[in-house]
């Protein structure tokens, strides 16, 4: 599928000219002698490779990536984690101080921020609290599309939710797709699919033509120091225009990708596998032992390696546990989580630890 997405994208994207790097003229290849980049021929011990720019989108990690996520090569952009990805996207789609992108908090803080650096008009449509968790306001945000003085772009959407560890249902995702469909692009940031059960939406690309996905190897792959991810859509000539137009000119570390390589690899990545089953292992038993606790007033149901946690004296346990250098998110000034912490699920003996922390907060505060 082509062109979908092209007509959101600010007018001059798609006429102005890309910067052609000398990475990108040719593919790396050793046969060959390179002296189009200017680099230093005189590698230094221990760092040898180091001295040669690396490909912007190694054709071979695009691949390893496609079969990972279970799309085609050409539409996925590599990104330095899925943070640049929102940057871009706000870059290519939204015109200064004319267009609106839509954010549903409490939600991932970065699409705020990002929106209102460039900047466009960030409308808020809060997410519903039912049944004891949080839950997607369809209606509202179809509606705020409609009515805004604003362009409406893009409409942010996380699931699982960050902070609160929601899963949203793929079907209501899709209705709002559905229902935007030629209005708005809808972005599903999906960092922590792989600790849900539903997984990922992106067999959903091909029939849902204005959604674009965001994945990254940070959480699952325990692979954040080498910021690592990528955004998937099905528009195969929007995925061509970020490539050569909006990312910077070598937007990869050589080192980040020999390493993605590797955690992509059959062997790393069923180990990695076991360890998001030890991670929801945890998650349960920490969820099971939180609930015990005189202090806790609430435990949100998550789908992510974290848990929302609803405290009597939230600050208080925050400020308690870092001074004994656990260091936790306060989220309770925050509306919506209000007198919350969020917890990350840490290995068994760091949750120990948290634990017995609040068995000491407990026996203080009476």
């Amino acid at each position: 599928m082509t062109g979908s997405l092209l007509k959101f994208v600010r007018d001059h994207f798609q006429t102005m000219e890309g910067y052609v790097s000398a990475g990108m003229e040719m593919a790396k290849d050793h046969t060959k002698i390179f002296l189009n980049a200017n680099e230093n021929p005189f590698e230094l011990p221990g760092l040898e490779g180091l001295n040669r720019y690396p490909e912007p989108q190694p054709a071979a990690l695009l691949e390893a990536f496609a079969q990972t996520y279970g799309v085609e090569h050409n539409q996925i952009v590599i990104t330095r984690g899925a943070d640049e990805a929102i940057a871009i996207l706000i870059r290519v789609f939204c015109e200064p101080n004319r267009d609106a992108v839509i954010i549903t908090p409490p939600t991932f803080g970065i699409y705020g921020v990002d929106s209102r650096a460039q900047p466009a008009n960030v409308i808020e449509v809060p997410l519903l609290k039912t049944q004891g968790t949080f839950a997607l306001d369809a209606e509202g945000i179809v509606k705020a599309v409609k009515a805004s003085e604003n362009k409406v772009k893009l409409v942010f959407l996380c699931s699982p939710n960050n902070p609160t560890g929601t899963s949203f249902s793929h079907e209501t995702i899709s209705e709002i797709c559905e229902a935007l469909e030629g209005q708005a692009i809808v972005v599903l940031d999906e960092t922590y699919a792989e600790f849900a059960e539903a997984g990922s939406m992106t067999d959903d690309l091909a029939s849902t033509p204005n959604l674009i996905i965001l994945r990254t190897l940070s959480k699952s792959y325990a692979f954040a120091g080498m910021r690592i991810g990528c955004m998937i859509a099905a528009d195969t000539d929007f995925i061509s225009l970020v490539r050569t137009k909006a990312l910077e000119t070598y937007p990869l570390t050589r080192l980040s990708v020999e390493a993605a390589f590797h955690v992509l690899s059959p062997e790393i990545k069923a180990i990695a596998h076991e360890n998001i089953k030890k991670l929801l292992a945890e998650r349960d038993r920490m969820r099971a032992a939180l609930e015990q606790s005189a202090q806790v007033s609430f435990m949100y149901p998550s789908d992510a390696n974290f848990l929302l946690v609803e405290m009597k004296d939230a600050k208080g346990f925050y400020d308690f546990a870092k001074k004994n250098n656990v260091i936790l998110r306060d989220f309770s000034s925050k509306a919506g989580t209000e007198n919350c912490i969020r917890l990350s699920i840490g290995s068994p003996e760091e949750n120990d630890t948290v634990l017995k922390l609040l068995a000491e907060f407990d026996k203080k505060s009476g």
